[in-house]
């Protein structure tokens, strides 16, 4: 049986590539330098084999090769930091990140939807090369990709078009505007409506891992529907729920428990289950009806049990621009969205009637990210609605209201969802 042998200029070698290997923190050289050197010292090879945690074939493999190719070889493995050799070459991996930005329909796939077991089979396919679903969400974030929720562009102009128009907003648009304000001493407000659901909302939050959380919901499909704006400079809130006014069988049964005269309710019985857009209308119809010292005798009573959710449309709106009109006493200037009813008749003749004092300028098409309260109402839904059970509407409205009042009593919760804005343009805090 041949017995092999190192001189003592080859352990000493395999000595000082240990070192070089620790100061390299090059894992591999080492484990190589180390068993050679076991070797060398007399340890047989399965003892080296368990030590190494690898096979007793590996051993005699790199014996083999380091009697064929000598101590080039371990100098060959003095790198720092490459670690294992990619399993994809620079190229393909530019290829990859191309093929993956154009969309997994134009590389064959049904889904619109990219996952790592998809990557997986287009890797095989372009490169026949197999990878580990769970190395492979590591690669995708060396070559830049994050797994993030898309979001909805317009289709209804060119790409490039639209990007102008945003960049126009951005460098032309919003800078006049606050020029404007400067001069004319107006107030600049950022307006937007939304609506919370009586269902509740969903979210992640820390929870024992196998069990999920649970909420409890009613299943009503109700919503609480509000106007808001927030002021750029002083970080002031403004809110008006959006409601409309409804005389049902049960608005009437509760009337007659709280007081009302018998006669009245007989009179009021004629507007049973019809439905206005405005408390203004609602009271109209009432005073078509009745004394109109009657009705105001009673008014404050009747609105509070026929006040029902309502609807964004013109007529709810101009409300709530009548409300900010008699809170702001100087000149206002609106930034809005595009919702339709923004443009309806009633609407626009208000801000005609009103062109003195108020200003309306339209956001670019499809740009809520240029409207920093829908970050308010992020916020709002987060403390107000996000894993919360609401048993009646009422609830619903109570905690979304709390939510309201504190932006009202502490400004800076409405200042910091504009700060990027407010340093472009050196509003001081």
């Amino acid at each position: 049986m041949a017995i092999l042998t190192f001189s003592k200029s080859i352990v000493d070698q395999l000595k000082e590539n240990i070192a070089i290997a620790q100061r390299l923190n090059n894992i591999r050289l080492y484990r190589l330098a180390q068993a050679l050197l076991w070797f060398s010292e007399g340890m047989g090879i399965k003892k080296i084999a368990r030590l190494m945690n690898v096979c007793i074939k590996t051993i005699f493999n790199w014996l083999k090769t380091f009697m064929h190719k000598g101590i080039g070889w371990l100098i060959g493995q003095h790198y720092q930091g490459r670690g294992r050799k990619a399993k994809l070459t620079k190229e393909q991996q530019k290829i990859l990140t191309d093929l993956i930005k154009d969309g997994p329909e134009a590389n064959g796939f049904h889904c619109g939807i990219w996952n790592t077991a998809m990557i997986a089979e287009l890797i095989w396919l372009k490169f026949e090369v197999r990878y580990n679903l769970n190395y492979l969400s590591s690669l995708l974030k060396k070559l830049g990709f994050s797994y993030q929720k898309a979001c909805f562009v317009t289709d209804r102009q060119d790409e490039e078009e639209y990007e102008l128009k945003r960049k126009k907003w951005l460098e032309e648009t919003l800078p006049a505007i606050m020029k404007k304000a400067e001069e004319d001493s107006s107030v600049i407000l950022f307006g937007d409506e939304v609506s919370f659901a009586m269902w509740g909302s969903l979210a992640r939050t820390w929870a024992p891992i196998g069990e999920q959380p649970t909420v409890k919901t009613t299943g009503i499909r109700k919503g609480l529907k509000m106007f808001g704006t927030i002021e750029m400079k002083g970080g002031s809130f403004q809110y008006r729920e959006s409601l409309a006014y409804e005389l049902k069988p049960k608005s009437l049964r509760l009337l007659k428990e709280a007081g009302l005269p018998q006669d009245f309710l007989v009179i009021l019985k004629d507007l049973k289950n019809e439905r206005y857009q405005t408390q203004k209308l609602f009271i109209e119809a009432l005073y078509s009806l009745a004394e109109h010292s009657l009705v105001d005798q009673y008014k404050t009573l009747i609105l509070q049990h026929t006040e029902t959710s309502g609807r964004f449309n013109g007529e709810t709106y101009v409300e709530f621009l009548a409300q900010l009109l008699t809170h702001y006493k100087g000149k206002i200037i609106l930034i809005e969205d595009g919702a339709p009813y923004h443009g309806s008749g009633v609407v626009k003749e208000f801000k005609l009637a009103n062109r003195e004092r108020l200003t309306v300028e339209r956001l670019p098409a499809f740009s809520p990210d240029f409207n920093p309260i829908e970050k308010l109402w992020k916020n709002t839904k987060r403390d107000s609605t996000h894993m919360k059970y609401f048993k009646s509407f009422e609830d619903l409205h109570n905690s979304v209201v709390h939510t309201f009042n504190t932006y009202m009593q502490d400004a800076s919760k409405v200042i910091c969802v504009m700060k990027k804005m407010r340093e472009d343009f050196a509003i001081a805090a």
